[in-house]
C-alpha cells in the first residue's frame, strides 16, 4: 500500500527521571524467520516477545525504541506481549517485499490461542501483518486489545486477517485509536452464525472513547459489522476513505451510537449488511426508532453542541445479494442511514449523504450468498458454506486484494476534490492532501508531568454547566473524585496533592485524568518520578 504517514521523527523530547533532554531514536533489528532460508523455525519462536521483554533494561535510560522487524520474515508468538509502563512501537522494515507478519505458535501448554498483544499503553503498529490463523485449524480471538486507559493507539499500513472476534478490540476508557492505510478481512465465524466479525470493537469496559479515526483503509468478509458500539460514548468519529465489501451484518453495519462528532464522508459500502432487514435478527443493534429497522450507518444520539457529516459515500448491494432477499420471506433492504442521523445532518445536507452506484472491483471475491442462503433455509443447520473468501481456498490472500474500480465511474470523481471515493492506496495515481486530521482543540493541561509531589490541572469551561474531574489508576479504579460541581465558562486551575479520598499518597507510577464538562470529556495520563 502507499503510505501517506511514514514520516519518522529521528530526534524526540524524552522525559524521564527529574528533567527533560533530547534522545535520539534507538532502533532494535529483530530477526524473524525468512521461509527460504531452509532453517527450523522453531528457534524463532517468541523472539520478537523475548527482544521486547530484554530491553526493559536500555528503556530506563532511553525508552524512545522502535523494534523494527524484517521484509518476507515470519514472527511466531506463542507468549503475550503486554506493555504496561512503556510505548511500544513495532514497526516493519521500508522497502520491497511482503509485509513481517506475525503468526500464532503453540503456548507452554502445547495449545494455541491468545492475544498477541494486550496493551496497556501507549503503542504504534507501522507496516505489519497480523495473521489469525492457528495451526489447529482455528483462529484467534482479538489478537490486539487495546486497554491502556487514556492511551493513544496508531495503526499504519498493517493488514488484519483471519480473527474470530475483530482486528482491534477497544477495552479501556479514554482512547485515543488512529487507523491509517491499513486493512482487515475475514473476520468471525468462517463457517458458523455467530455474532463475532468486525474491523473495530468497542466493549463495555470502554465507556468513553475520545476519538477514532479511521482513513484510507480497506475492511471485507465480515460476519458481523465494521463498527461495534457496546454502549461507548464517543466523543470524536471521523471515517475518510474506507472501502468496506462483503460484511454480513447480523447486527448492522456501522454503529455509531453515543456519538458526538461525527463524519463518515468520501466511502464505499458494498454488500454492507447482506443479511437484509429481518426482525430475527435485530438484537444489539440500538437505535431509537420504534419499530428499529437496520441501517447501514446508525446513530442512537443527537447533541446539540455535536457535529454530525455523511457526505460522498457510495451505498450498494449487488444483484446477486437483492435478488437473494427477494426470494426469502420477510427479508428486505435495509435502510443506508437510519432516521435520526438524518435528522442530525440536516435536511439541506440530506442529500449529499450517499449515493449508489454498483462497482466492479478489480480483484475482490464476490458476496458469499451461498452462506445467507443456507442460514435461511436452515437456522439450526450449524455449519455453513464458508462466509470468507481466503487466498488457499481460491480466493485472496490481503496483498493481492485490489478494489480499484473504473476511472469512468461516478464514485471515481464522487469525493471531496473531484478525488476518487474509497481507500485511496488503490489509486497510487491520484494526488492527494496528505494532512492528517486536526483534532479540535481542547485546552486542559497537567503539570508538572511527571510529577514528584502536586499536580496542578488547567482546565476550560465552554458553557455552564456540571464539570467532574477525577483521579484513576490503570485499571479504571477511581481513586480521588477532584471536582464534582457546577462552573461558569472560564478558566480554571485546580492544585491535587497526590492523596486519594481517604487522604493517603498515591503511589501509582502511572494515573489517568478525567475530566467531563457539558461540552466535552477528555483524559490524560499523569506519570510519577519517585
Amino acid at each position: 500500500m502507499k503510505k501517506h504517514y511514514t514520516a519518522l521523527l529521528t530526534l524526540v523530547l524524552t522525559i524521564i527521571s527529574f528533567g527533560a533532554f533530547s534522545q535520539a531514536t534507538r532502533i532494535v533489528q529483530v530477526d524473524g524467520w525468512d521461509p527460504t532460508s531452509g532453517e527450523n523455525p522453531t528457534q524463532y519462536e517468541n523472539m520478537l516477545y523475548y527482544t521486547i521483554m530484554a530491553d526493559s533494561v536500555e528503556r530506563k535510560t532511553n525508552p524512545n525504541v522502535i523494534f523494527e522487524l524484517q521484509r518476507n520474515h515470519i514472527y511466531f508468538l506463542g507468549k503475550q506481549i503486554e506493555n504496561y509502563d512503556f510505548k511500544l512501537h513495532i514497526r516493519g522494515a521500508e522497502g520491497e517485499g511482503l509485509l513481517p507478519e506475525i503468526q500464532a505458535s503453540a503456548k507452554a501448554d502445547g495449545t494455541f490461542g491468545l492475544d498477541y498483544i494486550r496493551s496497556y499503553y501507549d503503542m504504534t503498529l507501522e507496516n505489519v501483518a497480523i495473521n489469525g490463523y492457528l495451526p489447529d485449524g482455528g483462529n484467534q480471538h482479538w489478537v490486539i486489545e487495546l486497554r491502556g486507559i487514556g492511551s493513544k493507539y496508531e495503526f499504519i499500513n498493517c493488514t488484519f486477517d483471519g480473527d474470530r472476534a475483530a482486528a482491534i478490540c477497544a477495552r479501556a476508557d479514554s482512547l485515543n485509536i488512529q487507523i491509517r492505510d491499513c486493512s482487515a478481512g475475514n473476520m468471525g465465524y468462517r463457517k458458523a452464525f455467530g455474532g463475532n466479525g468486525r474491523f473495530i470493537d468497542l466493549r463495555p469496559e470502554a465507556q468513553f472513547l475520545d476519538t477514532l479515526i479511521i482513513e484510507n483503509s480497506t475492511t471485507y468478509n465480515l460476519t458481523d459489522r465494521i463498527l461495534r458500539n457496546m454502549n461507548t460514548h464517543v466523543n470524536y468519529l471521523y471515517i475518510d476513505g474506507l472501502t468496506a465489501v462483503n460484511v454480513v451484518g447480523r447486527h448492522g453495519g456501522i454503529q455509531l451510537g453515543d456519538a458526538k462528532n461525527v463524519t463518515v464522508k468520501n466511502s464505499i459500502f458494498a454488500n454492507v449488511i447482506m443479511l437484509g432487514h429481518t426482525d430475527a435478527h435485530t438484537s444489539e443493534q440500538t437505535q431509537p426508532e420504534n419499530p428499529p429497522k437496520f441501517s447501514v450507518i446508525t446513530l442512537d444520539t443527537i447533541y446539540e453542541e455535536g457535529s454530525y457529516v455523511i457526505a460522498n459515500n457510495n451505498i450498494y448491494w449487488d444483484d446477486t445479494v437483492k435478488n437473494l432477499w427477494a426470494q426469502l420471506d420477510s427479508v428486505s433492504q435495509p435502510d443506508f442511514v437510519n432516521p435520526l442521523l438524518v435528522q442530525a445532518v440536516g435536511a439541506e445536507n440530506a442529500d449529499n449523504m450517499y449515493f449508489t452506484e454498483p462497482l466492479s472491483f478489480e480483484a475482490m471475491c464476490g458476496p458469499q450468498i451461498s452462506y445467507i442462503a443456507l442460514y435461511y433455509a436452515d437456522p439450526n443447520a450449524g455449519t455453513y458454506p464458508d462466509s470468507w473468501c481466503v487466498g488457499g481456498d481460491g480466493g485472496f490472500f490481503p496483498d493481492q486484494i485490489d478494489l480499484s474500480y473504473a476511472t469512468s465511474s461516478q464514485s471515481y470523481t464522487a469525493g471531496e476534490g473531484g478525488l476518487p471515493i474509497g481507500n485511496l492506496n488503490y489509486f497510487p495515481d491520484v494526488q492527494t492532501n496528505t494532512e492528517q486530521v486536526v483534532l479540535p482543540q481542547i485546552l486542559i493541561n497537567a503539570y508538572p508531568n511527571p510529577f514528584k509531589q502536586d499536580v496542578n490541572i488547567n482546565y476550560q469551561v465552554k458553557e455552564k454547566g456540571l464539570v467532574t474531574i477525577t483521579i484513576f489508576d490503570v485499571s479504571g479504579r477511581k481513586l480521588k473524585e477532584l471536582v464534582n460541581m457546577e462552573q461558569s465558562a472560564g478558566e480554571y486551575t485546580i492544585a491535587w496533592d497526590i492523596t486519594n479520598d481517604n487522604g493517603a499518597k498515591i503511589k501509582d507510577r502511572i494515573l489517568i485524568y478525567r475530566i467531563e464538562t457539558s461540552s466535552y470529556s477528555k483524559s490524560g495520563k499523569l506519570l510519577s518520578v519517585h
